[in-house]
């Protein structure tokens, strides 16, 4: 059964925070990728060969960007492009040509600017896919139902009027979701993209995606490993010691 990474990014910048990776890091693991012959697809891609019981080649892997920064056009699309790779970007509807000033944003992150729908357009025509991550990035399961429900619904809709083109893919916000979350994704999206660690397959929860944050894979020995099963026991690890630190902190 193919084990799929999905590549979690957010901004391609020097800063160093943890939602952060080098300009210079991102080129070398997208120029590892072409070397070593992935096969690098967006997620309405992938998620259509999983329910289409299509064959998977080995060493598949996809690449999405939360929150839409800016700097996704200025300095991961052109290394995308150089290399003919696919993509996936959610988007923050209400906050697109903004910056990431939404309500609960850890304060030692950086101000940042983010993506226009000019740019958005732009980087549209040119083959890159965008999903929804809600309107204004609340924490779903503190909001009430109604609320929730225009965040999941209207994001959809005014990425797709701006883009003429459907928003089939979507990822909680802080990675927060519960049931009724959960209803709400399965009735608006085709799939939904969480925070676990780990990697998708074919029996896979399509409303609980995991994915592999990229912090976890700045290490080149690390990132390397990508397809071998000394990477799966490596993110089972990682995985472990996040639900600890939350069990400890009483998350």
């Amino acid at each position: 059964m193919s084990k799929i990474p999905i590549l979690t990014y957010h901004s391609i910048d020097g800063s160093n925070s943890v939602i952060s990776t080098a300009p210079n890091i991102f080129r070398r693991q997208m120029r590892f990728l072409r070397e070593n012959n992935y096969n690098v697809l967006s997620l309405s891609k992938l998620v259509e060969l999983f329910t289409q019981n299509k064959t998977i080649v080995p060493k598949t892997v996809t690449i999405t960007f939360d929150d839409g920064f800016r700097n996704f056009y200025t300095q991961a699309f052109p290394v995308i492009e150089e290399y003919g790779f696919d993509a996936t970007v959610f988007l923050v509807a209400d906050f697109c040509g903004k910056h990431n000033d939404w309500a609960g944003n850890p304060s030692a992150l950086p101000r940042s600017e983010l993506l226009s729908w000019r740019e958005i357009k732009e980087l549209n025509e040119n083959g890159i896919e965008f999903g929804s991550h809600t309107r204004t990035h609340p924490d779903l399961t503190r909001i009430s139902n109604t609320e929730a429900r225009r965040e999941l619904t209207e994001s959809k809709s005014i990425i797709e009027e701006k883009l003429g083109t459907k928003v089939s893919t979507f990822a909680y916000p802080f990675g927060k979701y519960n049931q009724q979350i959960k209803r709400l994704a399965e009735y608006n999206y085709d799939a939904a993209c969480s925070v676990n660690l780990g990697k998708t397959q074919t029996d896979s929860d399509f409303f609980s995606l995991a994915r592999i944050d990229t912090y976890y894979l700045l290490n080149d020995k690390i990132f390397d490993a990508l397809s071998t099963e000394t990477f799966d026991y490596y993110l089972k690890f990682r995985q472990t010691m996040r639900d600890f630190k939350s069990l400890v902190r009483g998350n």
